[in-house]
């Protein structure tokens, strides 16, 4: 199955079509016959370069052209900063977890236009993680009047909820959207507070008529850890197995669910506590600090290692400083 970058490759004419190759050709020494990646990436506009991106939080392409993105729209900030270049480009550090670096773009946008709706949910977002909740809160704050009330109130709350205010952080998010329509941000939300919250039957039901094939790896992660939560690790085998054909495409955290679904069967199957395994020792060999809260889990879940699944809680600490990102330190020194 052709991924859409495929597809986008092939609707671009990537130069030749088979025919060509099939008869006899020899190229010039100055012949164009491929087009790499960085090429294509040249090629493309900002718009374009935009779906790319708004792809990326899917399963199969949250990696994908990751490093090609980022330094073309590195190359094309420092000529034109705008502020749709700028939000794009502090969106595609944030996915490599260069948080600093995503806040210092972010914030050169908004000198420009203060008003970027986007922008100021961006570092909600990019402080909440960093741990500097009344920072976050500041620019969910500043959302008022640019946004729905909802989705400003969604933003407040759920920085709030990170520093002490669970629970009456939840039951307001619940009483403002009791008998509303809301929008897959804020069923996230609440499903994540209820999960937080140990809930985890409310916290599906947050989900519900939500399509996983169509959802964010962050969203099909949380899905999971709550089926697990509720002990049905087969429903976590049986949804997210069928999520791609190749499960070596599977991003760390699905193939970490998966691996910790099929250990928690006792079946003696070992599909995807070996293909996890695999994962980790690459992650390993490449001390690769992106994925240090998928190995804390790791080490503590599947293949139980405390001084290992310590090293990478304090590692994954030392970049994001949310209630999960402590809980997974304190499981760690309980092993």
């Amino acid at each position: 199955m052709k991924s859409p970058l495929v597809n986008l490759m092939i609707t671009l004419s990537l130069v030749c079509s088979f025919e060509l190759f099939a008869a006899a050709y020899t190229p010039n020494d100055n012949d164009v016959i491929a087009v790499t990646k960085s090429d294509l990436t040249a090629s493309l506009s900002i718009n374009e370069i935009e779906n790319l991106v708004n792809k990326s939080q899917f399963v199969g392409q949250t990696e994908h052209m990751q490093g090609v993105l980022k330094n073309r729209l590195a190359e094309i900030y420092l000529n034109e900063p705008t502020p749709q270049v700028g939000y794009l480009y502090a969106r595609v550090l944030q996915k490599e977890h260069l948080f600093n670096d995503a806040i210092n773009i972010a914030n050169s946008v908004l000198k420009i236009t203060p008003d970027h709706s986007n922008t100021h949910l961006l570092l909600a977002n990019l402080y909440m993680t960093q741990g500097q909740f009344e920072l976050a809160k500041q620019h969910c704050l500043a959302l008022i009047t640019r946004v729905s009330t909802l989705t400003a109130s969604t933003c407040v709350l759920d920085v709030q909820s990170q520093h002490g205010n669970l629970l009456r952080s939840y039951q307001s998010l619940v009483k403002l959207t009791n008998n509303k329509p809301i929008g897959l941000n804020t069923k996230h939300v609440l499903a994540e507070m209820s999960f937080r919250l140990q809930n985890y039957t409310n916290a599906l039901k947050h989900l519900e008529n939500i399509n996983l094939v169509n959802s964010p790896v962050s969203l099909i992660a949380l899905w999971a850890d709550i089926q697990l939560g509720l002990n049905k690790p087969q429903q976590v085998i049986t949804k997210l197995s069928n999520l791609l054909k190749e499960s070596h495409d599977l991003e760390d955290a699905l193939l970490l669910r998966l691996a910790i679904a099929e250990k928690k069967l006792n079946t003696k199957q070992y599909k995807w506590q070996n293909a996890m395994k695999q994962r980790v020792e690459l992650r390993e060999i490449r001390h690769d600090s992106f994925h240090a809260s998928d190995l804390a889990n790791y080490y503590i879940h599947v293949q139980p290692n405390k001084s290992k699944a310590l090293y990478w809680a304090n590692i994954n600490w030392q970049q994001a400083k949310m209630n999960i990102d402590q809980a997974l330190i304190v499981q760690a020194k309980r092993m």
